[in-house]
């Protein structure tokens, strides 16, 4: 080879690597771009100028945005506030108690209301509400493990907590829909007198104080100092509500009537607009008949009655026994006279 051809491909080679004494030309970097002039947006009213819209990232989304704010808690009703004397936490029946309202009709819709309930103890029943040769059992037997916890059926305030004769044990708790619920033979009780409970909490363990041969939970339904057959609103086999509606009234005899929509329901809310009787007028509330009424609807007058105090005793109007019976004036009544009762 040559020296010129020599020469040629040394030059040629440097081009090609850039290096050596004659670099490659390169193409300079552009400028770069000036930053774009905020937007003037010129309101309606004041002409002042607005802030740019905020920056947005490849995605575009504002890049300003916040998460979305969390949704408020659900609120639970607001309870009235009840404070318990005493002389009504001393016993389970309290003199003058009647939370029903004042059209004497208290309707449960029980199907409603299983968020705010719990089944006081999942058990096996051992004993049903109803009559015990010549003694009434006034609640449901729950069979318990000793120990084990008892949980309050609904929200409300505890009304009893102590030791009570036969019933050993108990916790009165009155609900803020006007009925109560028992829960005796405890072996220990967990809440005092005013205490504020929601469905769920434990008021008490399981045990066999009081008249009892095996732990169970005695646990009763009562309204207006009566007790009520706790199957009309426990469902034992899912252990929850009845799916229904439970209607509760005091009759004309001063007990207390407690029925389904399933079975007489409708006949109760029927009858709904006759007044209530009276706490003063209405008979003693022990499920019996007056003396003065016979067991076929008639009442016999005794001395100081009147037509208008006896239809207020037994849940009716003056003028309604007036027409039944044919009574044109209702001064003249005789004692030991006879009249039909509706």
């Amino acid at each position: 080879m040559t020296t010129g051809k020599y020469i040629s491909v040394l030059l040629l080679c440097a081009a090609l690597t850039g290096c050596g004494r004659f670099p490659l030309r390169r193409t300079p970097a552009a400028p770069p771009e000036p930053e774009p002039a905020p937007v003037r947006m010129e309101t309606a009213d004041s002409g002042t100028e607005a802030p740019a819209p905020a920056p947005r990232d490849e995605r575009g989304k504002d890049e300003s945005c916040q998460a979305a704010p969390a949704p408020e808690p659900v609120r639970k009703p607001e309870y009235p506030t009840i404070t318990f004397s005493a002389t009504e936490s001393a016993n389970v029946r309290v003199p003058g108690n009647n939370p029903l309202p004042s059209d004497g009709l208290l309707v449960l819709p029980l199907c409603q209301m299983g968020d705010d309930f719990c089944f006081p103890y999942r058990g096996r029943v051992i004993s049903q509400y109803g009559r015990r040769g010549r003694s009434m059992h006034t609640g449901v037997d729950i069979k318990a493990i000793p120990g084990d916890t008892i949980r309050a059926a609904f929200p409300g305030v505890v009304r009893m907590s102590k030791y009570y004769s036969g019933y050993g044990n108990i916790v009165v708790i009155r609900h803020y829909n006007g009925i109560e619920t028992a829960y005796a033979h405890c072996k220990q009780n967990l809440v005092d007198v005013n205490d504020v409970v929601e469905a769920g909490t434990p008021v008490g363990l399981a045990g066999r104080t009081g008249r009892a041969t095996t732990e169970h939970l005695h646990f009763e339904l009562r309204a207006a100092n009566e007790h009520i057959n706790p199957d009309k609103l426990l469902d034992y086999e899912n252990l929850c509500l009845r799916n229904d509606t439970l209607y509760i009234r005091r009759g004309a005899t001063g007990s207390v009537l407690a029925y389904n929509s399933s079975d007489e329901g409708r006949r109760l809310l029927a009858a709904a607009d006759k007044p209530a009787p009276s706490a003063a007028t209405a008979a003693p509330a022990t499920g019996a008949r007056s003396p003065a009424a016979t067991g076929s609807g008639i009442y016999v007058i005794r001395k100081g009655d009147t037509l208008s105090s006896i239809a207020a005793r037994y849940g009716t109007t003056a003028a309604r026994l007036s027409r039944l019976n044919n009574i044109t004036d209702p001064r003249k009544l005789q004692i030991g006279q006879k009249i039909k009762l509706p």
